[in-house]
């Protein structure tokens, strides 16, 4: 009887934990359902830089292609309550217990953080292509290549990412005629944004003065004064969610920066209007780097009354040149920016016009090299 009683103690306590498990099952996953139905998620991750995906149409041919599941599996990732918390538990997961070097591709070693840009050689080989095309296209200009070297080479450790060799190799005989100008030896993990792909420009000596060594520029010396536009946090810093430290941007002013006029075009109506060097409004944007002339554009000409020579320079170009191009208005009388992301060489005649006897620079980072469809060559 003692037995009995004792298996039936144990057989109700018993039910009792499974009762109170599943409880608190039920009210975990109610309250996530309802806290989910009351909180608006954002269109924008602002740490990311994205927007974040949207409930996709519910249609039975949608449903039959497993189209609408996999849209809702996106849409309850990025609308889940609470799930910028749950991505940085995640990354200390990933960093802190289990010791990895990445989390998909991120990482974080002594340059910051960064994220492998292992080389696609076919990729490399066809903006080689596009590029040698260009290159042909404008005769009776001085010519020279150039690859940003991603950040990760500086990262400290095996990093399985930008390898500058295999780059060149990937171009080799590829750009014949177009004089290679190698950056990896004027830049250093220092130069770079700790939370960001891009370079610092108050660190780019190194790169002016190669760039100019290879093009037979006697480089200026300006007096520079390094202004802060104020700390941010770059696009890595959002998709590791890892806590870090903030970067500080500055800028360099000078009298052939300050001297300089800016013109950009209009994609609207097809014509060049005045704009600002640095867009300080734009610092507080969704991407601070947009401080440096006003981020993506097609065509920017720079005019610069009181550089050293009366030379002028094409660059071909991507981001990491808009903190560039500020630099070579010592050397430069015009410095003429085009981005073939956004502007179809096919049209580029209508809007510039190449001056014999100029310099044109081409140069990508890896990012737009393992891209090479975004680049408007035909």
């Amino acid at each position: 009887m003692n037995k009995n009683g004792g298996g039936s103690g144990f057989f109700k306590g018993a039910s009792a934990r499974h009762l109170a498990v599943f409880i608190t099952f039920i009210a975990l996953i109610g309250g996530f359902f309802i806290l989910n139905r009351l909180v608006k998620p954002p269109d924008v991750s602002a740490s990311e830089r994205r927007e974040l995906a949207k409930l996709p149409e519910f249609t039975a041919s949608a449903l039959a292609s497993a189209e609408f599941m996999s849209g809702f599996e996106n849409f309850a990732a990025d609308s889940f309550v609470f799930r910028d918390g749950l991505r940085a538990v995640r990354a200390a997961a990933v960093f802190d217990l289990f010791m990895q070097t990445d989390k998909s591709g991120l990482y974080f070693g002594a340059s910051g953080a960064g994220k492998f840009e292992k080389i696609d050689e076919d990729s490399y080989r066809g903006a080689a292509g596009k590029i040698r095309a260009l290159a042909e296209s404008l005769p009776d200009l001085n010519k020279y290549f150039a690859i940003i070297p991603d950040k990760s080479i500086y990262a400290g450790g095996y990093l399985p990412g930008f390898d500058p060799s295999e780059a060149r190799a990937a171009l080799a005989g590829q750009l014949d005629g177009i004089e290679y100008v190698d950056m990896t030896g004027a830049l250093d993990g220092g130069d770079f944004y700790r939370t960001d792909l891009h370079w610092d420009q108050t660190r780019l000596a190194g790169v002016c003065s190669a760039l100019y060594d290879a093009m037979d520029i006697s480089a200026p010396a300006p007096d520079d004064v390094i202004v802060t536009a104020g700390e941010f946090y770059g696009v890595y810093a959002g998709q590791l969610a890892l806590p870090m430290a903030a970067d500080t941007m500055r800028y360099v002013s000078n009298a052939y920066i300050d001297g300089a006029a800016v013109s950009y075009l209009n994609a609207r109506t097809g014509a060049m209007a005045p704009g600002p060097m640095y867009d300080a409004a734009l610092f507080s944007g969704r991407d601070p780097y947009d401080l440096f002339l006003s981020g993506a554009q097609p065509l920017i000409v720079i005019d610069s009354p009181n550089s050293r020579t009366d030379r002028e320079l094409y660059m071909f170009r991507d981001s990491f040149s808009s903190s560039l191009a500020p630099l070579l208005t010592a050397a430069y009388r015009r410095v003429t920016l085009i981005d073939l992301r956004y502007l179809d060489s096919r049209v580029l005649s209508a809007y510039v016009d190449f001056k014999p006897g100029s310099d044109v620079l081409f140069i990508y980072s890896t990012q737009i090299l393992n891209n090479e469809s975004i680049l408007l060559v035909k």
